[in-house]
């Protein structure tokens, strides 16, 4: 006998196949079965699907993880370089501190304000001299050194007169300071000048027509 011999059937719903091929055997085809193998390759077609998609979500998330400790690791590098950075802060206000309280201690106390002591000086540049008609007297020069105020003072027995003041950077070449003139209205004579130059004299021409006696102070502080 030869060839496949099929017999169909059906109970509860489902078909049945059965073949007998030449040799004897027996092939059984029942849809059920097949409904079943479709069923579960598609579950495993869709578990393929979710595999692929948790692989892809996988990477994603191995991406994010590194991202994460790349970050982390910048983190830990810059907590370090405060760390760094606080201690030098807190040296630097350590010292600070200790100056401080350096500063502290030696203004601690009664605070004492010195000042050296105003030295002043009195020349007697004329005394009671005679001057004739005509003539014209020059004191002697008086260095003033650091003092820049001065006062003039003394008689004159010309009431018309004046003193004309002279002063001079090397005690050698002199101007005279026209803004500084004393002028005379009586016997008695008194004048607060400014001087810049280092040196000062005073001169007095006698043109009143009689010999005149003149006595002359200059008084200065430094």
């Amino acid at each position: 006998m030869s060839g496949i011999v099929q017999i169909v059937g059906q109970s509860s719903g489902a078909s049945h196949l059965l073949s007998v091929d030449s040799s004897g055997r027996s092939l059984t085809f029942d849809s059920t079965a097949h409904t079943k193998l479709d069923t579960l390759e598609t579950t495993l077609t869709a578990c393929e699907t979710d595999l692929a998609a948790l692989e892809v979500l996988q990477t994603s998330t191995n991406t994010k993880l590194d991202t994460v400790e790349t970050t982390l690791t910048a983190i830990e590098t810059d907590a370090a370089a405060l760390e760094v950075l606080q201690t030098s802060t807190n040296t630097k206000l350590d010292t600070l501190e200790t100056t401080m309280n350096a500063v502290e201690t030696a203004v601690t106390g009664t605070l004492t304000v010195s000042a050296p002591a105003i030295t002043a000086t009195n020349t007697v540049l004329e005394n009671a001299t005679a001057v004739a008609d005509g003539a014209t007297e020059t004191t002697a020069a008086v260095d003033l050194n650091g003092a820049r105020r001065c006062a003039i003072f003394g008689s004159l027995t010309d009431n018309t007169g004046n003193i004309q003041v002279e002063v001079s950077a090397d005690n050698s070449n002199y101007f005279t300071n026209t803004e500084q003139t004393v002028f005379i209205s009586s016997n008695n004579y008194y004048k607060t000048i400014d001087i810049d130059a280092r040196y000062i004299r005073l001169k007095y021409t006698n043109g009143s027509g009689g010999s005149k006696t003149w006595t002359c102070n200059l008084s200065s502080k430094a």
